[in-house]
C-alpha cells in the first residue's frame, strides 16, 4: 500500500461521554463500549480516522451547536435537537428512561409517589427533558438536581442525598454493579438510539452508518451481533425487559394513549363532527403511529375500529385497508395471529378486568415477533357496543437479547461450552433420572498436565487457542447427548449419563470413554503453526453409586483427578472413599493452620552456609517446621502450599522475618555478630502491598545491620513478574538487605535480564547437585551458573551437597559457599552457638 493509500479518507471527531456499556471513556485513550466497537468497525472498512472527544452531555450539546465535532453516538430524537443537528435513519437499538431509588426507601410505584421528592438529572439529556415534562403533565411538583453525568447523579443516590435518579435504562443497568440502587416499575419516552452530527455535516456518514445497520440488522454473524453479543453480556445477571418492567411499560403507554384512544373510539362509534376532536384525533393518530409498538382495538361486533401504523405493517395491510376488515379476515391473513384475539370474548363480558400476558406470533412477513400484551374492556359513552383495546409491546429485540444472555450466563466464554451453572443442572437431572430408571451415570473431572508451563512460555493467547482446540476434540469423542463442560483454567467436566443399571459395567464404559480421550489428547496440536503436546489426569466418578448430588460427586471425581496427577499424570482414577482421607487430612491442616501461630507452633532451624576455603561459618538459612500438637512435626512441603492457598502464608511469612530478626539481635547481643540469616520469600508475600514496610518496620525495631538478613525469592516468580519484582527488589535493596535467587537454573534467566536486578547472590538449585559429577548436562548447567555469578560480580552458594565427590567438583569450579547435609542439617539455634558461634 502507497503512502496515499494509507491516509484515512476522513478525520471525524466523534464525542464520547461515560455511558457504560454504549460508551466507556479511559484515560488512556483506549475507550469501549458497543457503539465504540460498532463505530471502529466501520471506521476500519471506510478507511476513517475517530477523534474522541471525552465531554460532559452539556458540553456535547454545546459543542454540536458550534459544529465542533463531527458525530454523536448514544443520542434520541428531540424536535428541538432536530434544529441544530441531524440524524441518522436506522436505531442501533431501542431504550427507555428508567427511575431508580435506594433500595432502604420505600419502593416508589408510579409517577404520583415523587411528588415533593428530588430527582438527580443529567442536564439537557432526553430522559432529564421528558421526565421533567412527565412531571409537569400531571402537575407533580418534584424537584430536579440537574448534574453533568450519570455516575454523578447515581453516586448522589447512594449517598441518599436525593430520592430518586433518571437515566436511560442500558445506562441503568451497567451502573446497577457499582452502586447501591434499585430499578423502580416506572419507565418511559420508549426511545431510539440513534447517531447524530451538527445540521448540515456529515450526512453521508449519518448515510454510511445507516447502511452497515440495515446490512448488519439481517445477518446473525455480522459484527453488530457479535458487538451485542459481547458487550450486552457484561451483566448477565439482568435481562433487558423483565416482567415487571414490562407490565409498568404497558401501563405508561396506555396512561400516555389511552385518553387519544378513548377519543379515536367514540369518533368511530358515533362520527362527532367537531372542529376541536378532529384536530384532536389526528394528533392522537401521529402520536400512536409513532410508537413502535402494536395498537388496536376492536369491538363486539367483530370488528376493528382503530389500528395504528405498526398494527397494519404487522399484518401487512395499508391503515386504509384496516377500516373495511374484521377479526375473522385478519385470523385469515395470518392463521398464527389468532393468539391476538383469543381473550376478547371474555373481556367482552361486563365483570371482565384487563389481561396482560407474553406472545409470540409471527408477522405477515414470517418474522417471529415477541410481544407483551395488554388488553383493557372499554364502552364508549355514546355507543353501547363493547370494545377491547389492546396493547402489544414489541420486545423481540430485548428477547432475543434476553436469550442472547441466557446463554452466556450458563456458557463459557472462551469455549462455548457449558460453564458450572449449567452442569450442576444437567448433573441434578441426570441424577434423579438415574435414581429414577435404576441406570447409572458419570462425571470425568479432566486436568490439563502442565499447562500453565505453555502458558508463562508462550504467552495466553496460544493457552486459549489450546483450550478451544482441547474443547472441540473431547466433544468429537463423546455422544451427542452427553455433556462436555469448562469449569475455567484447564479444567474440563464429561458427564455421562444413562450408562448401564450395573455401576461396575458403568465404571467401565467411563474408563473406556476416559481411555479414548487420553488418546486424542495424546495425539498433539497445531497451535499457530507450532505443534504442541500435552496430556491429562482424569478422576472418575459413577453416580448415584459415588455421590448422589452435584456438590459431592464434583468433589469426589476432583479427589479422584488428584489422585491420577499423584500417580504420574497422564492417566485416570477411579474414586475410592480412602481417597477422600487425604483430603480431610488437608481441610484439618487448613483449619490448625490459622491457629498455629497464635498457639507458637512454629519454630526455625538453620541450615549452616560454609566458606569453602576455611570452613567457616557464613550465613544460615531459617527454615520453619510445624510442631503439630496431635499430628507431631509436619514438613514444610506438606503445609506451605496449604498455607499459599489459604493466604495465612502471609502472616507465616511475617513471623518468620520477624523470628530472625530477633535471633540475629539476640546472636549480636550474645556473641559480638552474627552469621547471616537468609529467609525464603514466597509469591504470595511479594505481590503483598506491605512488604517493604513491614521489613523496614522490624530493621527499626530491632536495631540490627540490615545487611545481616537475606532475602531469597524464587528464579521463577522474577521471571513471570519482572517488572513489579525488580520494583520491589529495588525498593528492599534500600533497605540495605541482601538479596538472592534461590533455586537458580530451575528459570529461563539470561545474563542480561540478571543485570537488571539488584542481586548479591545466587544459589545453585540441589536437583543439579545431586547429579554431579557423572551427569554432563548438570556438569554443564553448574558450571554455567558459577560463571554467570563471576561475571556478574556475585556470590554463588551449592545447595544440597551432601557427598566428598560433590563437594571436590564444585571447588574445582571455584564454588566458594556450600549448603547441604554433608555439612550439617537444618539445626536449632543452640546448636548453631555451640558448634559455630561458642568456638568463635
Amino acid at each position: 500500500m502507497s503512502a496515499a493509500e494509507a491516509q484515512p479518507t476522513k478525520t471525524l471527531r466523534v464525542a464520547i461521554l461515560d455511558a457504560p456499556p454504549a460508551l466507556i471513556p479511559s484515560d488512556s485513550g483506549n475507550h469501549s463500549g458497543f457503539l465504540v466497537d460498532f463505530l471502529e468497525e466501520i471506521a476500519e472498512r471506510e478507511n476513517w480516522r475517530i477523534q474522541w472527544l471525552y465531554l460532559k452531555w452539556p458540553e456535547i450539546i454545546n459543542t454540536a451547536k458550534r459544529a465542533e465535532l463531527d458525530l454523536i453516538p448514544f443520542v434520541a430524537y428531540s424536535r428541538q435537537r432536530a434544529e441544530f443537528l441531524d440524524y441518522n435513519s436506522i436505531s442501533y437499538i431501542t431504550g427507555w428512561g428508567q427511575v431508580y431509588i435506594h433500595p432502604d426507601e420505600q419502593l416508589l410505584e408510579n409517577i404520583f409517589d415523587f411528588e415533593g421528592k428530588t430527582i438527580a438529572v443529567v442536564k439537557d439529556e432526553i430522559y432529564a427533558i421528558q421526565f421533567a415534562n412527565l412531571c409537569a403533565q400531571f402537575d407533580i411538583i418534584c424537584h430536579l438536581k440537574e448534574v453533568q453525568d450519570y455516575k454523578s447523579a447515581f453516586a448522589l443516590l447512594d449517598k441518599r442525598l436525593v430520592d430518586g435518579a433518571v437515566s436511560g435504562n442500558l445506562v441503568g443497568y451497567s451502573f446497577e454493579k457499582r452502586f447501591n440502587i434499585e430499578r423502580t416499575p416506572i419507565v418511559f419516552n420508549p426511545s431510539k438510539v440513534l447517531f447524530a452530527s451538527p445540521k448540515g455535516k456529515n450526512a453521508d456518514v449519518l448515510q454510511t452508518i445507516d447502511n452497515y445497520l440495515d446490512e448488519w440488522k439481517d445477518n446473525p454473524s455480522s459484527p453488530y451481533y457479535e458487538i451485542n453479543e459481547r458487550w450486552l453480556g457484561k451483566d448477565n445477571t439482568n435481562t433487558f425487559l423483565p416482567t415487571w418492567l414490562l407490565y409498568s411499560l404497558v401501563g405508561l403507554l396506555g396512561l400516555l394513549i389511552i385518553t387519544g384512544l378513548v377519543v379515536l373510539i367514540l369518533r368511530k362509534q358515533i362520527r362527532k363532527k367537531t372542529a376541536d376532536l378532529a384536530d384532536k384525533t389526528d394528533q392522537i393518530k401521529q402520536i400512536i403511529n409513532l410508537v413502535p409498538h402494536m395498537i388496536y382495538a376492536t369491538n363486539a361486533n367483530g370488528e376493528v375500529i382503530l389500528a395504528n401504523r405498526y398494527a397494519a405493517n404487522f399484518f401487512g395491510l395499508t391503515q386504509k385497508e384496516f377500516d373495511d376488515i374484521n377479526i375473522e379476515q385478519l385470523k385469515n391473513q395470518i392463521p398464527e395471529a389468532s393468539k391476538l384475539f383469543e381473550d376478547e370474548e371474555y373481556l367482552l363480558r361486563k365483570d371482565a378486568v384487563a389481561v396482560d400476558k407474553q406472545l409470540k406470533v409471527k408477522a405477515s412477513n414470517n418474522k417471529t415477533t415477541y410481544f407483551n400484551i395488554s388488553k383493557v374492556p372499554f364502552v364508549g359513552r355514546y355507543s353501547r357496543v363493547p370494545a377491547v383495546v389492546t396493547v402489544g409491546v414489541d420486545i423481540t429485540e430485548s428477547k432475543e437479547f434476553e436469550q442472547q444472555i441466557q446463554h452466556m450466563a450458563q456458557h463459557d466464554s472462551l469455549t462455548g461450552l457449558p460453564n458450572r451453572l449449567l452442569l450442576n443442572d444437567r448433573i441434578n437431572q441426570s441424577i434423579a433420572l438415574s435414581l429414577r430408571h435404576h441406570h447409572n451415570g458419570a462425571v470425568l473431572f479432566i486436568d490439563l498436565d502442565f499447562f500453565k508451563n505453555i502458558n508463562d512460555s508462550m504467552g495466553h493467547m496460544t493457552g486459549d487457542k489450546l483450550l478451544v482446540e482441547v474443547a472441540k476434540r473431547l466433544e468429537d469423542n463423546v455422544r451427542s447427548g452427553d455433556t462436555v463442560a469448562r469449569l475455567g483454567g484447564d479444567e474440563f467436566i464429561i458427564q455421562l449419563s444413562e450408562l448401564s443399571d450395573n455401576s461396575e459395567d458403568a465404571e467401565q464404559d467411563a474408563i473406556i470413554v476416559a481411555k479414548k480421550l487420553l488418546q486424542t489428547l495424546g495425539k498433539g496440536f497445531r497451535i499457530n503453526g507450532q505443534s504442541l503436546h500435552i496430556t491429562a489426569s482424569i478422576g472418575i466418578v459413577v453416580y448415584p453409586r459415588d455421590g448422589d448430588s452435584h456438590e459431592l460427586i464434583m468433589q469426589r471425581a476432583d479427589t479422584a483427578m488428584y489422585h491420577a496427577k499423584a500417580k504420574g499424570r497422564n492417566g485416570y482414577a477411579i474414586f475410592k472413599s480412602d481417597m477422600e482421607a487425604v483430603i480431610m487430612r488437608r481441610q484439618t491442616l487448613e483449619n490448625d493452620l490459622h491457629r498455629a501461630i497464635f498457639n507458637n507452633e512454629f519454630f526455625l532451624l538453620y541450615q549452616p552456609q560454609i566458606n569453602g576455603s576455611n570452613g567457616k561459618l557464613l550465613g544460615v538459612e531459617a527454615l520453619i517446621r510445624w510442631n503439630h500438637p496431635e499430628q507431631g512435626i509436619i514438613s514444610p512441603l506438606e503445609f506451605i502450599p496449604i498455607a499459599e492457598d489459604n493466604g495465612t502464608i502471609v502472616n507465616i511469612g511475617s513471623w518468620v522475618l520477624e523470628k530472625a530478626c530477633q535471633q540475629i539481635k539476640f546472636w549480636i547481643d550474645e556473641y559480638g555478630s552474627s552469621p547471616v540469616i537468609s529467609v525464603n520469600l514466597s509469591s504470595i508475600q511479594l505481590s503483598h502491598g506491605n512488604l517493604v514496610e513491614t521489613i523496614s518496620g522490624l530493621l527499626q525495631s530491632t536495631k540490627i545491620p540490615a545487611e545481616l538478613l537475606e532475602l531469597e525469592v524464587t528464579e521463577t516468580l522474577i521471571i513471570y513478574e519482572e517488572k513489579r519484582s525488580i520494583e520491589l527488589l529495588k525498593a528492599l535493596k534500600k533497605l540495605g538487605v541482601r538479596i538472592s535467587i534461590d533455586d537458580f537454573g530451575t528459570g529461563y534467566s539470561s545474563l542480561n535480564h540478571l543485570k537488571k536486578l539488584p542481586l548479591d547472590k545466587l544459589k545453585i538449585d540441589r536437583t543439579f547437585v545431586n547429579d554431579i559429577p557423572g551427569d554432563p548436562d548438570s556438569e554443564t548447567i553448574v558450571k554455567t551458573i558459577i560463571r554467570m555469578s563471576q561475571d556478574l560480580g556475585l556470590e554463588v552458594t551449592a545447595e544440597g551437597v551432601e557427598n566428598i565427590e560433590q563437594l571436590e567438583f564444585l571447588k574445582e569450579e571455584h564454588c566458594p559457599q556450600f549448603q547441604g547435609y554433608y555439612f550439617d542439617k537444618p539445626i536449632s539455634p543452640m546448636v548453631i552457638q555451640d558448634k559455630y558461634l561458642e568456638q568463635k
